[in-house]
């Protein structure tokens, strides 16, 4: 039962205090759902005859197997498409799905002959682009050159012939021509500036959205079949992802595992969002995370902070017609996830802002303020619309923050939402989540406890979602050995202080012991005593990453390194050798009993 619940909270660290209306839900932890998940990005996933990246087939064979282990959720990253930088969270479309997480085998698109696909395998060495990580863009001509074939039997046998295959397509278009119409002329462009997405560099013709649909009306009366058949393409390859991702979600909800997604706080600034619709955004300031001491080793995020380069939103204007794009944007997501996090979502309170973009940081790292402002017509990093140091600052963050999120859990139309809120979190933000009912985060090596060890896990908020990394971090593993490695050589002072209360923290929480020399190195007990401690808090979420889940030390991102080894790593096995190999079968048979031993064992068909 839910129960409204008048409280105190803390608005702000300076002090001052309101009285707030929170909602929750307060029947005890034992009678709720609690379950547990796993977070493993679609492109890491294998299966014996994938095509050199990760594919719904192969997620919908994860589905099968997160039932058969008891977990109730598989977390992903970002599905839509992708720029050329192969991120999940610098996406060209808040909409469109990404192409490469496609099965374009035959078997999986109607339109595909067996003949023509393998006469296209016949050009490609498969046995390279299935070993190691991804090759971007090998993967990527292939999969298009599928896609290209699998149209043009469409074009031949469905389009403009009044098929009932077309008819599924031109209700597919008319459905989503809100976002649709503008993704595919963009699309078009992009194939023209040979995939550069940097439209304030394009050709002056169509630099600007009405000088775009203007040029490419010019086009549909100069080459008006070429051009119609490229961009019904562009859409064919979306209805295609639709029909893919509906036959995945449906397979997951019949199997009782849900799935969730992940939304981004910002979109590309070379995204179509912003060239189509651009009074939306502030391409004046560039959004990011103000400055972290822990980056050792980046010299301007700890001078400067992270300059994530994404526009910052015009919510003046978006509120004029009730955040719509918003709205499609969460509601496209919600039609395949049951649950979603939201990345950042402390960019909707505020967000630490630059006033250049990423690509000048250089410029400005051995700068002075004044020097700096010199060059900026006066300005300064930092918090937009403002900072949190005053109560009547923190009070109007909260309440924008409020509005935003709020728009966004209504618009989720009875999904869970999870919201990232990690990193520096004012003090109002935890109380505030919880008076809209979403969930926050909890990261057992960065909650303390009064005593100054880490807090009890059982003591978390069911409203949670416990995790032990994210896809940023370093698997568990590694930072066990890292800083077991620093103690033993460093003791517990100095450089071995931080790692040492590190591991007697987690050592606490697992009932593990540690002491001086006595560390154990990690192996499988030590990795399911952590599960365990994880699997036991009280949230209601619990998510690891699944090379945590195995032990694994390879990782699938380096925040701010710019290299072919990020958002590539592929997993050593495959889907279907989880359930038969005898190391992961052992490891899953261990996960499942302590499901069931923390009350985390998922009921799935």
């Amino acid at each position: 039962m839910v129960n409204m619940l008048r409280i105190s909270a803390r608005v702000n660290g300076v002090g001052g205090y309101s009285q707030r209306v929170v909602m929750f839900d307060s029947r005890s932890a034992a009678t709720e759902e609690r379950i547990a998940g796993v977070l493993v990005p679609v492109f890491a996933l294998r299966r014996e005859d994938d095509l050199g990246i990760g594919d719904v087939t192969a997620l919908r064979q994860l589905v099968d197997w997160a039932a058969e282990c008891g977990l109730g959720f598989i977390q992903l990253l970002p599905v839509n498409e992708m720029g050329r930088d192969n991120s999940p969270y610098n996406a060209i479309s808040s909409v469109a799905l990404e192409p490469l997480t496609l099965d374009t085998s035959p078997g999986a698109i109607p339109e595909l002959a067996e003949s023509e696909y393998q006469e296209v395998l016949a050009g490609y060495d498969l046995g390279f682009l299935r070993a190691d990580g991804v090759k971007y863009d090998q993967v990527r001509r292939l999969k298009l050159d599928l896609l290209w074939r699998a149209f043009g039997k469409f074009r031949k046998e469905h389009y403009w012939h009044g098929t009932e295959r077309e008819g599924a397509f031109l209700e597919f278009c008319a459905a989503e021509r809100q976002w649709l119409h503008d993704y595919c002329r963009y699309r078009l462009l992009l194939d023209m500036e040979e995939g550069r997405e940097d439209w304030e560099n394009w050709s002056p013709e169509y630099r600007s959205p009405e000088q775009a649909w203007a040029f490419i009306d010019g086009l549909l009366v100069r080459e008006r079949e070429k051009t119609e058949l490229q961009l019904a393409f562009y859409a064919y390859v979306q209805f295609i992802a639709q029909e893919q991702w509906d036959a995945t979600a449906a397979h997951a909800r019949a199997r009782g595992v849900k799935l969730m997604g992940d939304v981004p706080f910002g979109v590309s600034r070379c995204s179509c969002d912003v060239f189509a619709n651009r009074r939306f955004f502030d391409l004046e300031w560039f959004g990011g995370a103000p400055p972290e001491s822990n980056f050792k080793d980046d010299e301007f995020v700890v001078r400067w902070g992270q300059n994530w380069g994404i526009p910052l939103y015009r919510w003046d204007l978006m509120a004029g017609d009730n955040y719509a794009w918003w709205r499609q944007r969460i509601g496209k997501l919600c039609r395949f996830f049951d649950i979603f996090r939201i990345d950042h979502a402390l960019g909707f309170y505020r967000i630490y802002s630059f006033p250049w973009r990423p690509d000048r940081n250089a410029e400005f790292l051995p700068l002075s303020a004044e020097e700096t402002m010199g060059l900026t017509g006066g300005r300064l990093p930092g918090f937009q619309p403002g900072p949190d140091d005053t109560p009547e600052l923190a009070e109007r963050n909260r309440l924008l923050g409020e509005r935003y999120l709020g728009m966004v859990r209504e618009s989720a139309n009875g999904s869970a939402v999870v919201a990232e809120d990690l990193g520096m979190v004012p003090e109002y933000v935890p109380e505030s989540l919880l008076s809209i009912g979403l969930a926050g985060m909890k990261v057992p090596q960065w909650e303390t406890a009064d005593h100054g060890g880490f807090r009890d896990p059982k003591d978390y908020p069911w409203l949670s979602l416990a995790t032990y990394a994210t896809h940023d971090h370093e698997p568990l593993k590694t930072q066990w050995n890292a800083a077991r490695e620093k103690v033993l050589r460093h003791g517990d002072d100095g450089e071995g202080w931080g790692p040492c209360r590190f591991l007697e923290g987690l050592g606490r929480l697992a009932g593990i012991d540690i002491h001086g020399q006595g560390i154990p190195e990690f192996d499988d007990r030590v990795r399911e005593r952590l599960l365990k401690a994880l699997f036991a808090a009280r949230s209601r979420y619990a998510s690891v990453m699944i090379t945590d889940l195995f032990g694994l030390e390879e990782r699938f991102n380096v925040p701010g390194l710019l290299s072919d080894r990020n958002w590539s790593h592929r997993l050593p096995m495959t889907v279907a050798e989880l359930s038969t190999g005898p190391r992961w079968h052992e490891a899953c048979e261990g996960v499942k009993n302590l499901l069931k031993e923390t009350g985390r064992l998922a009921v799935t068909a």
